[in-house]
């Protein structure tokens, strides 16, 4: 006889939990309508994947590529920097303290030798591949940057986070250093922060020469 009520009361436990999980489709079509006709709408949440990921542009990796701007091995670094990339700053960071990282910890980091290291960073600076904050002030009194001087991935190459919401000051630093532009490296998608816009965004070369001329 206990097994019955115990029986019984595991499907009404299970009946009462697909009551509560149920949707009433109908009742939810009727509620979207009133939100539609108010300006306000409906719509499922997805679950979010929290993987880590960075993404390469993969148009204007490729016009870089085909350009010959870089060498095979800037090309390496470039690629291998990639982990590295933190989410919406677009800095190449330690994932683990979430410190900037010096040109010493990325070499430790690729197991590779300082100076060759040093050279390449160098070189994807001036080729505007990666930017870079220096303390202007510092530079002023010293003739030089004493402390470290955190390194950017150019968002429009490769570019960890939404790329319609790129960070304003990073956005403000790629267009004011185009290096590629002065290259004359054309690139399909180009990086543009609109007058009072919070973020930049990626645009289409022929929106950006028409935002450019504005």
């Amino acid at each position: 006889m206990n097994r019955k009520n115990d029986f019984q009361q595991a499907e009404h436990q299970a009946r009462r939990r697909d009551a509560q999980n149920h949707i009433d489709l109908t009742t939810i079509s009727l509620e979207e309508n009133k939100a539609n006709e108010q300006g306000y709408g409906l719509f499922k949440l997805k679950k979010k994947n929290h993987a880590p990921f960075c993404q390469a542009i993969q148009e204007n990796l490729d016009t870089v590529i085909k350009s010959k701007l870089l060498t095979n091995s800037e090309i390496g670094l470039l690629l291998s920097l990639m982990p590295l990339v933190q989410l919406h700053s677009n800095a190449i960071i330690d994932r683990e303290s979430n410190e900037f990282m010096s040109i010493s910890n990325i070499a430790r980091y690729l197991d590779r030798e300082r100076t060759s290291t040093s050279k390449l960073i160098s070189r994807l600076l001036q080729k505007g591949m990666l930017f870079e904050f220096a303390n202007v002030q510092e530079i002023k009194e010293y003739k030089r940057s004493v402390t470290q001087r955190p390194l950017f991935m150019n968002p429009e190459i490769i570019y960890s986070g939404d790329r319609n919401r790129i960070n304003a000051t990073l956005s403000r630093l790629v267009m004011e250093f185009d290096r590629l532009e002065r290259k004359k490296v054309h690139l399909p998608w180009k990086l543009w922060l609109k007058n009072g816009s919070e973020f930049g965004r990626l645009y289409r070369r022929k929106t950006y020469l028409q935002l450019k001329k504005r």
